[in-house]
């Protein structure tokens, strides 16, 4: 590595520790908060040509399916979340070979990972798509999509595991680019593979996951190269056990917000099969469209912020680790409330981009999302709070909010669908996150108090 480039890594990590909160938050928060939103934006359009092109049966069998694939991004966040994590600690203690020892052992980590998960996969999605209540065409369709999913596993958990690493390593803005370049190739691959060659759900997670290849490459490239001081060799990709325990300790929280999307989306959807129909998975598919592209916000507020609080709990400036996270939780509170102003004012809007003028979909659709959106802000609280109790490795407190609303959620939507049917379903999730928001602020709170002067 030249000293040009050295001096240059070296000035950007101790910008982190000087520089004003403020002005970190835009250079670190802002692109990864557009990378996400064009994720959202190609998440959208995805769901565009399934509900336009594949009507209620692709809808319904992507609903089943997502979940079940989405494993493999809670693996790459448990591996790349954790990793990034303790990367920006150890850089701010100044221990830049521990730092690329666990970069080494995330990597491999990964490789390990997506093969496993990909001979698991491609056996065993028909068997877990029975389970979840699929049949008939909504099942043939579910499993091509996520037999294609499973068979290319290993491409999604490298991009989600070396987007945040590179965004880590001083470079959210070519992460932000990256990801604008995948989303337009997503754009014109879901045309080729939906609309001109008609191969169904199997060409929309085709198209995915050649995307995913096309990020995690040109995000990894960048870790062999002289540009950073974290580059990748055989020595620091041998597996160490404590590394590799310690990136899976920090990434659990990571996991099982991830995982926690996976299975929030897989009970509802056997929920409203219990108590309504295909038609209310179907709804609950435009409403999971619509909410992604905020959930997207939240995350790109939570990791483009996890550099500036890592590398500050290191280097014990606790002072500008509650100064940042003040400022992520007003950004956080006024992305929510805007959207939830726009979908209470007009969600035919948001029905019509995703299902199109389908007159039986259209008001199912519209009442699920004034009666489950209300818990939107409460939701992005809680996925910031998690971020930032892991981002200061206190990976206990990250668990347990994480951890308690899968439990939490398991209990309330079946109670309420028993109670109030299809209704309770819908106002089930805001219900909880409602509750752990209340746990989180107090928790947030007494920690503030005891690592710096109030924070409220």
């Amino acid at each position: 590595m030249t000293e040009h480039h050295a001096v240059h890594q070296s000035d950007e990590h101790s910008d982190l520790a000087t520089a004003p909160i403020p002005k970190l938050v835009w250079r670190y928060a802002i692109p990864t908060i557009l990378s996400m939103v064009v994720t959202g934006v190609y998440v959208a359009i995805d769901g565009m040509f399934v509900g336009h092109y594949l009507g209620e049966v692709g809808l319904a069998g992507m609903m089943l399916a997502y979940p079940v694939g989405a494993i493999l991004y809670a693996v790459g966040a448990l591996i790349g979340m954790g990793a990034a994590s303790l990367v920006s600690i150890n850089l701010g203690l100044k221990d830049v070979a521990r730092a690329r020892h666990l970069l080494g052992n995330a990597f491999t980590l990964c490789l390990l990972a997506g093969t496993g998960l990909a001979l698991l996969g491609t056996r065993w999605s028909q068997t877990i798509l029975i389970w979840l209540g699929a049949e008939g065409e909504v099942l043939t369709s579910a499993e091509q999509y996520l037999f294609w999913y499973f068979a290319l596993g290993v491409f999604p958990v490298l991009a989600i595991a070396f987007t945040a690493l590179l965004r880590n390593d001083g470079r959210p803005g070519f992460v932000t680019l990256v990801l604008i370049l995948s989303g337009c190739l997503n754009v014109l691959l879901d045309w080729l593979l939906i609309v001109v060659f008609p191969y169904g759900l199997a060409g929309a997670a085709i198209a995915t996951m050649i995307c995913q290849a096309f990020t995690a490459l040109a995000c990894l490239q960048h870790f062999f190269t002289k540009r950073t001081r974290l580059g990748i060799n055989w020595q620091q990709m041998r597996l160490n056990l404590d590394h590799c325990s310690n990136i899976l300790r920090v990434g659990v929280p990571s996991f099982l917000m991830n995982l926690y999307l996976s299975i929030v989306l897989t009970l509802h959807n056997m929920a409203f099969l219990w108590v309504g129909g295909p038609i209310h998975v179907a709804a609950y598919g435009v409403v999971s469209y619509a909410e992604a592209l905020f959930y997207l916000i939240f995350e790109g507020i939570a990791f483009g912020t996890q550099p500036l609080f890592s590398f500050n709990t290191g280097a014990k400036r606790f002072d500008r680790v509650f100064e940042t996270l003040r400022l992520v939780i007003i950004m956080t509170l006024v992305t929510a409330l805007a959207g939830v102003v726009f979908i209470y004012w007009a969600p035919e809007y948001l029905v019509y981009i995703f299902a199109g003028d389908n007159s039986e979909l259209a008001p199912v659709a519209i009442e699920g999302m004034r009666l489950y959106f209300w818990g939107l802000p409460f939701e992005g609280l809680i996925l910031v709070g998690a971020a930032f109790f892991q981002a200061i490795n206190r990976p206990k407190e990250a668990s347990i909010l994480t951890g308690s609303k899968l439990v939490l959620i398991a209990m309330v939507l079946y109670l309420f669908a028993w109670l109030f049917g299809v209704t309770g379903v819908w106002i089930s999730l805001a219900s909880c996150s409602l509750l752990l928001t209340i746990w989180m602020v107090y928790t947030l709170t007494k920690l503030s108090k005891k690592l710096t002067n109030p924070m409220f």
